[in-house]
This record gives structure tokens, C-alpha cells and sequence, in this order.
């Protein structure tokens, strides 16, 4: 009896929450390196932010107190640039000019902006609007304290994050290490992709397509050698596969005469956990562990392949790289066009999502079967149709899980 969906991720979820991202080790790597990686450390402040009382904009550092009455006239007694530490301190009645980025001089409390002020003659200042004590200044320590906690172990690293480790002197960063996925395509039928297929044959996507897809997830793929419909190749080509942290097997896991995988899993000593999914595409998708590894059985038709990776291996990548296993990147819109669905399965359909003005839009494209990987190549997305749903109209409120960046429509 097939799993519904939830139940099934929740298998999943349920096994790679055993794992203990720290036991796996982890490795120190440079910051220019750090892109998507998982930091395995506390990431703690060594100083101030910012370090010192801070102008915000350009213009003259004053005391607040000088200019309640505007216009005021102030004495210009010199200038602090960025990078430069102040060599006067502020008295009553004085301006220092000041650049964005440049310490407040001691006794300066707020910063007036330059359009705010008019030269008089080289040594005064008239001022024509009044600030408030603070205004345009940042005091030190007001972003983070030194010591702050900034990073938590096992928060993955974005831009921002790289530019807050730079901030902090970090060259080197330790981080989990990225699991290891052996890629293994199954079938007499299949040819590498540099040959010349017989009328009988087709090339190896498969392993292209999931190669890309645990390359985004920030893992390591390994494409094993093709494994023929025969127990002496599978055996072989299986064995070596769960010598890493996944083993992905497409193809061969259906119910027909040479539908090999699951008996070589058994032999192996592979536990599986649940063999079919009630989906479309991709019913007949096997989970299985052996020790710390963990196996896919994946369907061999190519969307039904890319469909049970997003639903089912990712969360397990996550977790083998120190992350939170879990949420689908899910998106509400507004449905373009009537959707007919007839499968009685939690379907998963090639969309494309998209933002106009005001809303999203979920646009179903016109495909001809979970084989169809040239219909697949304008979506971003996956429409889901819920179980025993036959059908969905135009402008019902729908969701999509996103694989793929948003796209937008319109001036923003």
C-alpha cells in the first residue's frame, strides 16, 4: 500500500534526525569558499559595532545643544575623514566637517548633513536646520556588542553572512562537511551520453540532472558507471554506491520482469523503509538506510526523478550538512489556467511561478508524461494538486513548490 506524501517525508525526516552533523566531522576552509556552507562553530563579535561613534552622513559633527536656534553660526575648526581618528575635541560653538564612516569627534553629538549648512567664509559655519542629541551618528556599540554571538553552529552561510565573518576577521571559517552522493542510472536501455544510441536506446540524463540537483543542494556528486539489468552489475555498482554518505539509484525499482534494485538492497543488507509514494510522478520511490548511509530508489522516468529528490533527498543533504532538515519551499498564487487531475495521487505538475502586480501567478505547462524532460525545461516550479483532487479551476488559490528562482512580471 503506497505512503501518502506526508507520511513519507516524515520517514525520512524521522531517519536523518538520527544523525549527528557534529560525529560527522567537519573542516576549516577559507572565506572566499564559504558560499552555502554550514558553519560548525559559534561565531562570536571581537569588537564593538561599530568600534567607535560613527557619522552616518557627510557633513559637520556639532553639539546639538549649538543649534536649537537656527540659523546658527559655528567656528570651523577642521575636518575628520574615514579612517582617520579625530586629532581635536569639539568645544562649544565649533563645527568639524566629517565624511561618512569617520569617527565623532569627543564632545560632538550629532551630525548635521552638508545641505543643511552654508559656508560663510573660511573659518564659519551657518547652519539652517536644527538636529536632535544622536541624529546622524552611530553610537559605539549599538549594532553588536564584543562578544555577541553572530552565528549560531549550523547557520548556512549567505553574502551578507560572508561580509559579517570579514567583518570579524575570520579568514578561515570551520564548517560541516559536505556528504558525499553516489549518482547510479540502471537499464539495458540507457547509452552515455557520447554515444550513438540504437533505436532501442536512449542516453543517460538522469544522472545529469540529479548531479545538478545535489551539486545546488551544496553536496558532492559522483556519477557511477551504468548498471545493467542484471544482479552481478547491480550488485557490483550498488556495493560500491553505499561506500558513500547517499547512494541515489534510478531506475529499476518498478514491478517489472527486470526491476532488479530492491531484491540486490535486500541481499546487501539495505533496510528499506517504504517503497512507494501515492504520487504522480514518482510512485514507486524506495527509501532504504545501511548504517549511516542512506539509499534512494528512484523512478527512472526523469521528472518523477527530479520530483522525489526535492521531496525526499534534500531533507537528508540538509541534515548531513548541519542544517534543519525540512520545509518545502512552498508559494501561494493564483492559478492561470483549469487543471484536470485524475491520477487520485498527491500530483506534482511542471509550472511556472511567477510575480505580477499585487499577486503571484501559477502557470501549468503542457506536458506529456513524467519521460517529458523538454516540457520541464521552462518550469521553476511544481503545482501541487491535492490527494483525490480532480480537478483545480482558474483563479483558485494554489500552491507550488519552487525549485528554481522566482520570476517577475512588471516594472519591479
Amino acid at each position: 500500500m503506497p505512503l501518502d506524501v506526508k507520511s513519507a517525508r516524515e520517514i525520512v525526516l524521522a531517519e536523518c534526525l538520527k544523525v549527528d552533523p557534529e560525529r560527522r566531522g567537519s573542516e576549516s576552509v577559507d572565506l572566499l569558499d564559504c558560499l552555502g556552507r554550514t558553519i560548525a562553530e559559534p561565531i562570536l563579535l571581537d569588537r564593538d559595532q561599530p568600534p567607535f561613534d560613527r557619522s552616518m552622513r557627510d557633513g559637520y559633527a556639532i553639539r546639538a545643544e549649538d543649534v536649537r536656534n537656527v540659523p546658527a553660526s559655528l567656528r570651523y575648526v577642521g575636518e575628520v575623514k574615514a579612517g582617520e581618528w579625530p586629532s581635536m575635541d569639539l568645544r562649544e560653538g565649533e563645527a568639524v566637517q566629517i565624511m561618512t564612516g569617520a569617527p565623532a569627534p569627543v564632545g560632538a553629538d550629532a551630525v548635521v548633513m552638508v545641505e543643511h549648512t552654508e559656508q560663510i567664509n573660511p573659518g564659519s559655519l551657518r547652519v539652517l536646520r536644527s538636529v536632535r542629541q544622536g541624529e546622524n551618528i552611530a553610537n559605539r556599540g549599538s549594532e553588536q556588542s564584543e562578544g555577541a554571538t553572530v552565528f549560531s553552529s549550523g547557520t548556512k552561510l549567505s553574502a551578507f553572512g560572508m561580509a559579517v565573518l570579514a567583518s570579524v576577521g575570520k579568514r578561515r571559517v570551520k564548517v560541516f562537511r559536505r556528504p558525499t552522493v553516489a549518482i547510479l542510472a540502471t537499464g539495458d536501455e540507457l547509452v552515455d551520453i557520447e554515444e550513438n544510441p540504437s533505436p532501442s536506446q536512449i542516453r543517460n540524463s538522469n544522472s545529469y540532472s540529479l548531479y545538478a540537483q545535489v551539486l545546488r543542494s551544496g553536496a558532492i556528486p559522483k556519477i557511477l558507471k551504468i548498471a545493467r539489468d542484471n544482479l552481478f552489475d547491480l550488485r557490483r555498482q550498488i556495493a560500491l554506491g553505499i561506500q558513500e554518505d547517499v547512494l541515489l539509484i534510478s531506475g529499476g525499482v518498478s514491478m517489472g520482469k527486470y526491476d532488479l534494485v530492491e531484491p540486490v538492497l535486500s541481499e546487501l543488507g539495505v533496510q528499506v523503509h517504504f517503497d512507494s509514494v501515492n504520487m504522480r510522478p514518482g510512485k514507486p520511490t524506495v527509501f532504504a538506510t545501511h548504517g549511516s548511509q542512506f539509499v534512494f530508489g528512484l523512478p527512472g522516468n526523469p521528472v518523477s526523478t527530479f520530483v522525489a529528490f526535492e521531496l525526499f533527498v534534500l531533507p537528508v543533504l540538509q541534515r548531513l550538512q548541519g542544517l534543519k532538515p525540512g520545509g518545502l519551499s512552498l508559494v501561494r498564487g493564483t492559478l492561470e489556467q483549469e487543471v484536470f487531475e485524475k491520477s487520485g495521487r498527491t500530483a506534482f505538475l511542471p509550472a511556472r511561478v511567477f510575480g505580477r502586480p499585487g499577486r503571484n501567478v501559477i502557470s501549468a505547462i503542457a506536458w506529456k508524461g513524467s519521460a517529458d524532460i523538454f516540457s520541464i525545461v521552462a518550469a521553476n516550479g511544481l503545482l501541487v494538486v491535492p490527494l483525490e483532487t480532480s480537478s483545480l479551476r482558474a483563479g483558485d488559490e494554489v500552491e507550488a513548490l519552487l525549485f528554481d528562482e522566482f520570476q517577475s512580471e512588471g516594472p519591479f
